[in-house]
C-alpha cells in the first residue's frame, strides 16, 4: 500500500498540499494571534495614556489651588513660584487630555472629558481671578470671592468628572489586562499544537522519504541491470553497424571504381562509331542515298547523346565521391566567371542578369561554378519565344520557415539565393521530378540535354549542407531557391540537413 501511494505522482501531490494547508493554517493562527496581541496593547496602551493624562491634569489643579491657598493666607510671592509654572504648562496638559479622548475605547468618554476640560477651564479662572486680586492689595475681596464657595462647587465637580473617567478607564484596562492574559494563554496553547503538529509532518516526511530513497534505490539498481542489457545490446548492433558500413563502403568504392571504368570502356566504342560514321559521311557520302544518309545522321547523333549522358552520369557520381576540401570562396568571382563562360548565349539572346552583391562562403569552388551554370544555362535555355530572358539573383536572409527542415540550425550561419527568370515556367506538380536524373519535361527536338544538370544541382546543393527547391507557373517564370551554410564542412563529413528533399 505504501508502494503504492509513494510511487503515484497524485499521492505525492496531495501529501505536499496537506502539507502546505497544515503549515498555512498554523501560520495563519500565529499571525492572528500575534495580531490580537498588537492590538490589546495598542488598546493598553490608549487606556493608560487616558488615566495618565488625566491624573496629570488633576495635579495640574492641585498645584495650582495649592499655590493659591497658601500665597493668599501669607502673602509670600513665593508661594507662587509653583503657581506660575504649573499655570505655564497646564495648555499642554490640557491639550493632551482631550488628544487621548479620540482614541479611548470607552463610549461617551470623550464628551466626559470635554466636560472635564471644561471644568478644568472654569477652576483656573476662578483661581486666577482670586490671586490677582490679593496680587493688587485687594485682600479683602479676594478673601470674599473664595468663601464665596464658588471654587469649592467647580472642584468638586471637576473631582466628580475626574473620578468618572478615571474609574471607568481603569475598569476598561483590567479588561484589556484580563483579555492580553486570556490570549497569552491560547497563544501558548496555539504554539503547542502548531509545533506538535510541525514535529509530526516532519517525521511524517521523513519516514515517506526513506521510504521512497530505498524504493528509488531500488529502481536504480533494476536500471542499472536494464542499461547494462542495453549496453550490451548496444555493442552488438555496433558490431553489426560497424561491419553494414565498412560493406558499404567497399560497395561504394567497387560502384565508383565500375562507374569509372564503364564510362571509360564506353566512351571507347562510342569514340569509334562516331569516327567510322564520319569517314562514311565524308568518304562515302556520294554512293549512299538519302534513306542511308538519314540512317548514318540518326547513328550519329545517338552516339553524340550516348557521350554526352555517359559523361553527364559520371559527373552526377563524382559530386560527392571526388569534390574537393571546402575552402573560401567568393561567390560573387564564381557567378561573373559563369556569366563570362556565358557570354555569347546572353547576347545571342539579349539577356539581361541582374546579381545582387554576394559573400565569401566556404565551398568546393568548382562545384560552385558548376551550379550556377547549370542553373543559368537553363534560365537561357527555356525562355518564351519573342520575350527577352530577364534573370535576378538575389541573396537574403533564410527566415525560420527557411531553416525548418535543417538540423544543428543554430550551430551555422545560413544564406538563401534565389535565381529568378521570365522563362517557359512549367506545373508546379513537377517541382520534385526535374530534380531527378534523366528526368525531362520536353521533347529532345525541343531542348536540348540530358536532363541531369538539376540533378548535379541538387546533389552540389546538399554536399553543402543546403536544399534547393523550384516555385515556377507556367508562361511567368521559374523561382530556384538555395539554402546553404556559409560556414560549414562538407555533408559526407557533417550531416547537417534535415530533409534534403525539401517540398517545393
Amino acid at each position: 500500500m505504501i508502494r503504492t501511494v509513494m510511487s503515484s505522482l497524485y499521492s505525492w501531490i496531495s501529501i505536499v498540499i496537506f502539507v502546505i494547508v497544515v503549515m498555512a493554517a498554523n501560520s495563519y493562527y500565529v499571525v492572528t494571534t500575534l495580531n490580537d496581541l498588537s492590538a490589546l496593547e495598542a488598546r493598553l496602551f490608549t487606556t493608560n495614556r487616558v488615566i495618565n493624562a488625566v491624573n496629570n491634569l488633576h495635579v495640574a489643579v492641585l498645584r495650582v489651588e495649592s499655590g493659591k491657598r497658601g500665597f493668599l493666607l501669607t502673602h509670600d510671592e513665593r508661594y507662587l513660584t509653583d503657581y506660575t509654572e504649573t499655570l505655564n504648562s497646564i495648555n499642554e496638559v490640557m491639550e493632551e487630555v482631550e488628544v487621548s479622548a479620540y482614541s479611548s475605547d470607552i463610549e461617551k468618554q470623550s464628551d466626559r472629558i470635554k466636560r472635564l476640560l471644561a471644568l478644568t477651564k472654569l477652576k483656573l479662572n476662578e483661581m486666577i481671578k482670586a490671586v490677582e486680586l490679593a496680587k493688587a492689595g485687594r485682600y479683602d475681596e479676594a478673601i470674599a470671592h473664595v468663601n464665596a464657595n464658588k471654587g469649592i462647587a467647580l472642584y468638586s465637580d471637576f473631582e466628580t468628572q475626574f473620578n468618572e473617567i478615571d474609574e471607568s478607564e481603569r475598569v476598561m484596562q483590567g479588561t484589556h489586562l484580563a483579555n492580553l492574559m486570556r490570549l497569552r494563554r491560547d497563544s501558548v496553547n496555539t504554539l503547542i499544537i502548531s509545533s506538535t503538529t510541525t514535529l509530526l509532518l516532519i517525521i511524517t516526511i521523513f519516514l515517506l522519504l526513506k521510504i521512497n530513497a530505498k524504493e528509488h534505490e531500488k529502481h536504480l539498481l533494476e536500471l542499472e541491470d536494464i542499461n547494462e542489457d542495453l549496453e550490451s545490446r548496444i555493442a552488438e548492433r555496433t558490431q553489426e553497424l560497424s561491419l553494414y558500413s565498412d560493406e558499404l563502403s567497399r560497395s561504394n568504392r567497387e560502384l565508383e571504381d565500375f562507374a569509372f571504368v564503364a564510362s571509360h570502356d564506353l566512351q571507347e566504342p562510342l569514340r569509334k562509331i562516331r569516327a567510322f560514321g564520319n569517314r562514311l559521311e565524308s568518304g562515302y557520302a556520294d554512293v549512299i542515298d538519302d534513306r542511308g544518309r538519314d540512317f548514318l545522321n540518326r547513328m550519329l547523333n545517338a552516339a553524340e547523346r550516348m557521350s554526352m549522358l555517359i559523361s553527364d552520369l559520371l559527373a552526377f557520381s563524382r559530386v560527392s565521391t571526388r569534390g574537393k576540401d571546402f575552402s573560401d570562396v567568393d561567390l560573387n568571382l564564381v557567378i561573373n566567371s559563369v556569366i563570362d563562360d556565358l557570354e555569347i548565349a546572353i547576347d545571342e539572346k539579349s539577356a539581361q542578369v541582374n546579381v545582387d552583391p554576394m559573400l565569401t562562403i566556404r565551398g568546393d569552388k568548382s562545384q560552385l561554378e558548376q551550379l550556377f551554370l547549370n542553373l543559368l544555362s537553363n534560365a537561357l535555355k527555356f525562355q518564351r519565344e519573342g520575350v527577352t530572358p530577364l534573370i535576378n539573383i538575389a541573396l537574403t536572409t533564410p527566415d525560420d520557415n527557411d531553416l525548418k527542415d535543417i538540423l544543428q540550425v543554430d550551430d551555422y550561419e545560413w544564406i538563401k539565393i534565389t535565381i529568378q527568370d521570365n522563362g517557359i515556367g512549367f506545373e508546379q506538380t513537377f517541382a520534385e521530378k526535374i530534380f531527378a536524373p534523366f528526368q525531362r519535361l520536353h521533347g529532345r527536338s525541343e531542348y536540348k540535354g540530358t536532363g541531369i544538370g538539376l540533378a548535379d544541382c541538387r546533389r552540389i546543393v546538399e554536399r553543402h549542407n543546403g536544399y534547393i527547391d523550384a516555385q515556377s507557373t507556367p508562361d511567368v517564370g521559374t523561382t530556384f531557391t538555395i539554402i546553404m551554410s556559409k560556414n560549414s564542412v562538407p555533408f559526407s563529413t557533417n550531416n547537417t540537413i534535415g530533409d534534403t528533399q525539401h517540398d517545393a
